[in-house]
């Protein structure tokens, strides 16, 4: 049944794309015009659509034809709001006989919505609609209500115009239905049969349809407006433009003008955005002055947006939108990301003038990390705004920012990517998706797959071939499509995870210009930006932190759920690290790389956990055992079902290691040392200048071993450059430079491969154990056991400097050991793992007054894991050089034993 719906679903949104009727759309339309023209009741009020949070109600006004079907595609956009369309044929408003005016009709409709009818918001009307709109909302005005009007390239004739002939109103009939439904106009043949068979339609609805046609058209000629006072907003065809209505009423006239001709107006997606949006927009004077004044003197801040999040999310509605949300549950995952939307939760970082608050970026991540704890579906997000939101901030058009931005700003409309193509996978250049050049426009013709959410987004971000000659990643061209265009398919493709994942099939679709991204041929640079954009991983963490909350509610705190809560928060720092290239132009894949590596692995280690663990937690779960949270059964199952494919989207994990493995090749010593200066910057250069000859120029045998004389050379050192009072405050007599300085000085100690001489601690906490060279002296304090992690990092990135060197320049089998990627990839994997140690020190140093006993003990216990990695496939790059008595990497390696061992030596975090 459910992929009867599925279908059933696919065939309307082809059919709803501009009016287009395709498959078997001539049999929908007869059953929707049966079902329209049914006088069930004495009211001509329809429901077109409806929300159960909806708060404005919409009253659609039939055109000439009778038929509510053009509107689809607005109604549709209208997800949040009642929908409501006047029909026809009611008994209403046909048992007095045929209405002698436009005025008489919209009075009929009127007194159809009796005493307790609801109250309508907006008034909209489309060619004869608008008329009939117009007379409706005056007569609404009179009951003392006043809508907004909203009329759509809708006018009056001022002239006497000739009644038709029979003939002339079959053919003016057919040409019209045609038109609205986007097809040539052509009609040539002369009976009503073959008109009816024409348009695929039942005989006795055609017949109806004509009858009112043909009479509704006569009313129209014969019209002239009611004058009034309403505003209005009056959106003109640029192919039409005629309208003048500010003859009609003494209010306020907004005029749109939109491209293309007075059937394109409903035809067009890009023109039924910005309807829509007008739509949603537009209020009168009386009702909006005062607001508005209020919204610009009290514009949103930081602490009031966690504070909106905070009231939202702690309810029972909430909880419930979540926990159906999980369910995949489409109603639930709009509602819920419409009330982020209507509070500025989404996009609070974007312009204002597309949708959001114009405030920090890292307030966005906050906000997000906020409402996704939670447990709502955080790919919905990840997608709508963090990739295609972004990217079209970055690279789109001036209409592309206006028509989509506000929309996914506002939680109405998601999106996705649709990348992958079957047969390719993640080689993205490989794509075969092909858009040619046809009458102005685009065609977009292929097969996308593997893509999430695509059933319940609006529009799509889509890569395609616009050239063939030239390198394979030449020619690429990116698009901003709509879901709901004519061609456009989107099927369901069953995983074993609850997240959709679908295959698009595009046929033909067309895509106006001011839809491409960037410039023809040019997108594989602009697609490079997209996916560092993709690959930040804060969708990750935030997964691995639920799941993680889950496991504990389920199996309490075991060891090795300390060590993965610890490698969840260096994740965190790292992806949050990340999410500074979002706006960035020079933005690269690269950029990111080391955190997706590191996120979607810390993730996917998680889920291994709940794996691990399922056949108990399976049962407790799934057999709901009282006491068993609903919402923690959900996360184990997605952390169970998800977790496989997170090293596979958004490129797989052997790319990542591939892309870092070409970037170290160019600049192993500079990526190295960039993990130091975010620490010290100059300062760690100059460590490393003067030290290095200093220690180097103490010999000891073996070279491993540890040399009290070359730790007071180097700390003699560091006194005479006035280092070695970094930390200590200036009133002291100190240079008050902090923490992280401190650490800066110990990695750069460590990165040369020596003593932590920096003797901070003997400064900080009077410990004797600073004079013999070993530093930290069993000490404690969490600055400290900072200090001395701090060491043990440089070690590790100087033992994988020292691994690095060598296989650049050793050869075997006629090829060098840098270009085998078995061999070198857990080294590659073990140098992601420095870098999230690295991030995670540094937030820990510049925060320690706020850093307990627990949160140090996860990290040590992570850096120790990290760095046992590195060093064992360190030496597994060395091979038999690395483990002689005067090879440098023994000292590393030696040195490192030594601070990986003090960990078990008198630290919190080994003791448990």
């Amino acid at each position: 049944m459910d992929r009867d719906m599925d279908r059933d679903r696919d065939r309307d949104r082809d059919r709803d794309a501009g009016g287009h009727v395709t498959h078997d759309g001539g049999e929908r339309l007869n059953a929707y015009l049966r079902t329209r023209s049914a006088p069930a009741d004495t009211s001509s009020l329809v429901e077109l659509g409806r929300s159960a949070t909806a708060g404005r109600v919409v009253l659609f006004a039939h055109p000439v034809g009778g038929s509510l079907l053009a509107y689809q595609p607005l109604v549709r956009r209208l997800a949040d709001h009642r929908c409501l369309g006047l029909d026809a044929t009611a008994r209403a408003v046909v048992d007095a006989g045929p209405a002698g005016s436009i005025q008489e009709l919209a009075r009929r409709h009127v007194e159809s919505f009796g005493e307790h009818g609801p109250r309508i918001d907006v008034v909209c009307g489309w060619s004869f609609g608008g008329a009939l709109a117009w007379e409706i909302a005056c007569l609404l005005a009179e009951r003392g209500e006043r809508p907004e009007v909203v009329l759509l390239d809708s006018t009056w004739a001022g002239r006497v115009v000739p009644v038709w002939t029979p003939a002339e109103a079959l053919r003016g009939f057919v040409q019209d239905a045609l038109q609205l439904g986007g097809q040539e106009a052509e009609f040539t043949v002369g009976t009503a049969a073959e008109a009816a068979a024409r348009l695929d339609m039942d005989p006795e609805v055609f017949a109806e349809r004509l009858a009112v046609f043909t009479h509704n058209r006569r009313l129209v000629c014969e019209w002239h407006p009611t004058p009034g006072d309403l505003d209005l907003v009056s959106v003109r065809a640029a192919e039409s433009l005629t309208s003048d209505w500010h003859t009609a009423t003494t209010g306020g006239v907004d005029v749109r003008d939109l491209p293309g001709d007075h059937y394109g107006l409903l035809g067009d997606s890009g023109n039924v955005a910005a309807i829509e949006r007008i739509l949603r927009e537009h209020r009168t004077t009386e009702q909006v002055a005062e607001p508005d004044r209020s919204d610009r003197a009290e514009e949103p801040d930081e602490a009031a947006l966690h504070t909106a999040l905070a009231k939202l999310v702690d309810t029972p509605h909430w909880r419930d939108l979540v926990i159906r949300s999980r369910r995949m549950d489409p109603d639930a995952i709009a509602e819920a990301y419409r009330e982020l939307g209507r509070r500025g939760l989404l996009a609070p970082d974007w312009p204002h003038e597309f949708g959001g608050g114009g405030l920090p970026t890292r307030l966005a991540i906050e906000l997000f990390e906020g409402f996704c704890s939670t447990g709502l579906p955080d790919l919905v997000h990840a997608l709508t705004v963090q990739i295609v939101g972004n990217f079209v901030l970055k690279s789109g058009s001036e209409r592309l920012k206006r028509e989509l931005l506000p929309r996914l700003a506002g939680g109405e409309e998601f999106s996705t990517v649709l990348y992958s193509e079957p047969r390719a996978g993640s080689d993205l250049a490989a794509l075969r998706t092909r858009a040619e050049r046809r009458d102005g426009r685009y065609v977009l013709n292929g097969v996308k797959v593997f893509s999430i959410y695509s059933d319940i987004s609006g529009s799509a971000l889509v890569a395609a071939r616009t050239g063939r000659d030239g390198h394979k990643y030449d020619g690429i061209t990116l698009f901003v499509i709509d879901l709901a265009a004519a061609g456009v398919t989107v099927e369901l493709v069953e995983t074993v995870q609850r997240e959709r994942m679908c295959r698009v099939r595009l046929q033909d679709v067309e895509v106006e210009d001011w839809r491409r991204v960037g410039e023809e041929g040019r997108g594989w640079a602009l697609l490079d930006g997209a996916l560092a954009i993709e690959r930040t991983g804060i969708d990750h963490v935030v997964r691995a932190a639920r799941w993680l909350r889950a496991l504990r509610a389920t199996v309490g705190r075991p060891r090795e759920l300390e060590r993965l809560e610890g490698q969840v928060e260096c994740a965190t720092t790292l992806a949050r690290a990340a999410t500074e290239v979002f706006l960035r132009a020079d933005v690269r894949a690269i950029d990111t790389a080391v955190a997706k590596l590191y996120t979607s692995e810390t993730c996917q280690q998680v889920g291994h956990e709940v794996l691990r663990r399922w056949s108990t937690l399976g049962r407790t779960t799934l057999g709901r055992t009282p006491g068993v949270d609903d919402l923690v059964h959900e996360e184990l199952f997605s952390g169970l079902t998800e977790s496989p494919g997170l090293t596979l989207s958004a490129g797989t994990s052997e790319m990542m290691l591939s892309t870092i493995a070409a970037d170290l090749k160019e600049e192993y010593e500079r990526r190295c040392l960039a993990i130091l200066h975010r620490f010290g910057g100059d300062l760690v250069d100059t460590v490393l200048e003067v030290l290095g000859p200093v220690g180097a120029g103490v010999r000891v045998e073996p070279l491993f071993a540890h040399s009290p004389a070359r730790c007071t050379a180097l700390a003699e050192t560091l006194a005479d450059l006035g280092l070695d009072g970094v930390e200590r405050p200036e009133e002291e007599g100190g240079l008050g430079l902090g923490l992280t300085v401190g650490c800066a000085i110990a990695l750069g100690l460590g990165y040369l491969g020596y003593e932590n001489a920096y003797r901070s601690c003997r400064l900080d906490h009077g410990s004797a154990g600073a004079a013999d060279g070993d530093s930290h002296g069993g000490c404690g304090a969490p600055e400290c056991r900072l200090r001395h992690a701090a060491h043990a990092l440089g070690l590790g990135l100087g033992l994988f400097r020292t691994a690095w060197e060598h296989a650049c320049a050793r050869e075997q089998f006629d090829r060098k050991l840098v270009d085998f990627d078995a061999l070198m990839f857990p080294l590659i994997r073990g140098y992601a793992e420095l870098n999230a140690v690295g991030t995670r020190l540094h937030e820990l140093a510049e925060h320690v007054a706020d850093v307990d006993g627990e949160v140090l003990g996860r990290f040590e216990l992570v850096a120790q894991d990290a760095l046992v990695r590195v060093v064992r496939a360190a030496m597994q790059v060395l091979g038999a050089q690395g483990i002689t008595e005067w090879s440098v990497a023994s000292r590393f390696y030696m040195k490192c034993a030594e601070d990986i061992g003090f960990l078990d030596r008198g630290s919190t975090a080994a003791g448990g």
